[in-house]
């Protein structure tokens, strides 16, 4: 699997700042400049199949909370090789240089700039089964906020009008999502046979459907990089904010927000039933940790668990006593 783009000496950079509803883009030759709309169809004929004949160029944006996608699938399908940047990291980079300025085209150079000067990590490609099933993943989780946006209105609304459509909206979700989670659940098990990294994770007290489902989809690198790689580009790694006299508080920031969800929800299981996280997280406490902290703290040892697991090729096994360091 191709992940580090410092490996490859690429000629060309291209730039992406990804907005909603917009890309603006910077190439580091001037060939293409200016914005499209960000919709496959913009992407996919007016970017992609121009850089297609294109040697040695790499493309880079950042991470928008899911707005980046369309690009990302886009690179890929055309087999152009594609950086999605943590956001925090290019704008302390830019802030290193002297860019106080922002705007989306300054933003597009920016970012071109540090893929070229950065030793970044390519997303790695995915095979047409991989995008179909990452994309029914994906899908989930946007039912589940139509749900939720729902549920709340409902909530609030008093006029019977109102909440019989309301009712009926939700009731429509609900029957998406249960063929979502059937189908997903199906295509684990198809995919299980063929990658033994599904039943690896599976096998893990608190790691169910939908985790897995979300690893696998969203987390292609979980095994190919070391715990502090894996901890920072989920979120979960405690940064550093030092200067002079002054030490603040760790934090984690940025990161993948989907798999920070699951994350979360499994490791709230997990302190429950997953032996070694219980008394990891049990002990922080008993430190005088407060419980968001310990919890964020179980988190990043249960994602540290995972990717040892998968890379090592070894399921779940509560006697390897390794695991509880």
């Amino acid at each position: 699997m191709k992940t580090n783009a410092a490996k490859k000496n690429y000629a060309r950079f291209i730039g992406v700042d990804v907005a909603s509803d917009k890309i603006d883009i910077h190439d580091s030759e001037g060939k293409l400049t200016g914005e499209l709309p960000n919709t496959c169809a913009a992407i996919d004929k007016k970017l992609t199949a121009r850089l297609k004949s294109a040697d040695n160029i790499l493309v880079i944006c950042e991470a928008t909370g899911g707005f980046e996608h369309i690009l990302v699938d886009s690179m890929h399908q055309g087999g152009i090789d594609v950086v999605v940047a943590n956001p925090r990291q290019v704008r302390d980079f830019a802030k290193g240089h002297g860019y106080l300025e922002k705007t989306d085209a300054i933003d597009a150079a920016l970012i071109a700039k540090f893929g070229r000067d950065v030793d970044v990590h390519l997303a790695p490609q995915r095979s047409e089964a991989q995008r179909a099933f990452l994309a029914m993943v994906r899908r989930r989780g946007q039912v589940l906020t139509m749900l939720q946006a729902e549920k709340n209105r409902l909530a609030q609304t008093r006029d019977p009008f109102a909440k019989d459509l309301i009712e009926q909206s939700i009731s429509h979700w609900k029957n998406q999502l249960k063929t979502l989670d059937t189908q997903i659940e199906t295509k684990l098990s198809e995919r299980a046979k063929m990658d033994e990294k599904i039943d690896i994770l599976r096998s893990v007290p608190g790691v169910a459907t939908v985790t897995t489902a979300t690893l696998v989809a969203e987390l292609p690198e979980l095994g190919n990089l070391n715990r502090g790689q894996i901890a920072k580009l989920v979120g979960v790694a405690p940064l550093a904010d030092q200067s002079g006299k002054s030490d603040k508080k760790r934090k984690a920031k940025g990161g993948r927000g989907q798999v920070r969800n699951v994350l979360y929800m499994a490791t709230l299981v997990a302190t429950r039933y997953n032996p070694i996280i219980k008394r990891f997280y049990a002990r922080l406490l008993s430190k005088g940790k407060l419980k968001k902290v310990a919890l964020v703290a179980a988190m990043r040892k249960l994602l540290t668990i995972l990717n040892d697991m998968v890379r090592n090729g070894e399921p779940w096994r509560t006697a390897d006593l390794s695991l509880s360091k």
